[in-house]
């Protein structure tokens, strides 16, 4: 059951301050913001069915309004609809995820010796300070705040190859993965260790080196593929277990 809080919009949308000027938000950009901040939070179980009628109601928006923003949800990559079931959270197999995996690593493969050619000083100093962030949360135990800067770090590498088809691309695939990760809640790596390894991409970055920076991105991405996908079969073996008791326990 979905657990975020919600703080309904304004009756046609929102009005923000934003220096001596007024911002409008839309009504759908607003029930779209908050239900994918909840989606990539963990607000939402992965493989949780999204029930339209409660949704719409505590949001306080139609159901043609929630409608639009889980089409675009789905567009995203972060929800799935049948026609003749309704609309779930995605919820991907380990296969999926180490599909998704391979179209991540040749693409930010490509992206770093993108961004060796082409990164700015401002470029390397931002990659540089969400890594110091990241860094100085190595005694944090809660997953969801380093994820988070993790993710950032690795936007701001495909934005450095100045390609915005591949920023697309790299969200979408990007989605379903935060979706799981938001339910994951121990480390299943080593916090040093990631550390170090997106440094690596930095240090390469700075001396211009492309195949350097490819290298030490895949090496990275590919551990973190392994052990995903060891956590993901793990907790899908332990299910079937406690199905099977469950079962045995019933006869």
């Amino acid at each position: 059951m979905s657990t975020f809080d919600i703080r309904p919009p304004g009756p046609e949308g929102e009005e923000r301050m934003i220096g001596e000027g007024i911002h409008y938000t839309p009504l759908r950009d607003e029930v779209l913001s908050t239900l994918h901040q909840a989606l990539i939070t963990g607000g939402f179980a992965a493989g949780e069915r999204i029930r339209e009628v409660e949704l719409a109601a505590r949001l306080g928006v139609s159901r043609g309004t929630l409608r639009e923003a889980l089409r675009q949800l789905e567009q995203e990559g972060l929800v799935v609809t049948n026609p003749h079931r309704g609309t779930f959270v995605v919820n991907p197999t380990p296969e999926e995820v180490e599909d998704i995996f391979g179209l991540r690593i040749a693409l930010e493969a490509y992206a770093a010796e993108e961004a060796a050619r082409k990164i700015a000083p401002e470029e390397l100093d931002a990659l540089q300070s969400v890594l110091d962030d990241l860094a100085a949360m190595s005694g944090v135990t809660a997953l969801a705040p380093r994820l988070e800067l993790d993710f950032q770090f690795h936007e701001l590498l495909c934005e450095a190859a100045d390609n915005a088809r591949l920023l697309h691309v790299w969200a979408e695939l990007c989605g379903p993965l935060r979706v799981l990760l938001a339910a994951i809640s121990k480390p299943f790596l080593d916090p040093s260790e990631t550390c170090d390894q997106h440094q690596h991409v930095v240090d390469a970055l700075r001396r211009r080196d492309g195949p350097a920076a490819r290298e030490e991105l895949t090496r990275h991405l590919e551990q973190s593929k392994e052990r995903m996908i060891a956590v993901l079969r793990a907790k899908r073996e332990n299910g079937l277990a406690r199905r099977d008791r469950l079962f045995e326990s019933r006869r």
